[in-house]
């Protein structure tokens, strides 16, 4: 796979199988699978640096992300995300700790941290709001569901519709909360 930095007039003389406008991550991420699925594919992105959102700014003495910066569950070896990315880089992406305040929220001067780890994060929670510990638990509950049924729900929007008719109220169902 060749990265070219610069258009070409050349590029229209060439035969692809797919191109893919913008490289961004998903933009990225389907070119690579075309790819390994043995397709020709160029990418065409109007700015300087590929990567869209997933990549970094400089200016002066400054350094800031546009969009992505933090990424869950690729620490966890069968996450489907995790499995995901390995197969795109062959293994190669390599993932930074955020360490155990990956984020803060500061309200009115009040500093909220968010902390690695779904135990960490609700225990955060209680600490700093001890009279809605049980909102908090079925809160983080409601997430964990919604989490293990979206892998149904959003594959059935992948089906034809014949099929999404025939099986889908079966894949949707344990997304949906009552």
């Amino acid at each position: 796979m060749k990265m070219q930095h610069r258009y070409s007039p050349s590029l229209a003389d060439t035969r692809y199988d797919a191109i893919v406008i913008g490289s961004g991550i998903g933009g990225l991420s389907t070119a690579v699978l075309l790819a390994k699925a043995g397709k020709k594919v160029l990418v065409l992105e109007q700015h300087y640096e590929p990567g869209g959102f997933t990549h970094t700014f400089r200016r002066k003495n400054f350094v800031w992300d546009v969009g992505v910066h933090y990424v869950g569950q690729v620490n966890i070896k069968d996450a489907l995300l995790k499995k995901a990315f390995d197969y795109l880089s062959e293994g190669k992406l390599k993932w930074a700790d955020m360490g155990d305040v990956y984020d803060q929220a500061i309200i009115d001067g009040d500093v909220y941290n968010f902390r690695s780890g779904y135990e960490n994060q609700v225990k955060q929670l209680i600490e700093y709001f001890p009279e809605e510990e049980n909102g908090i638990r079925a809160y983080f509950k409601l997430l964990k569901k919604v989490s293990a049924n979206s892998v149904m729900f959003f594959s059935e929007r992948t089906m034809p519709a014949w099929l999404s008719k025939t099986v889908g109220y079966f894949l949707r169902k344990g997304f949906y909360i009552a």
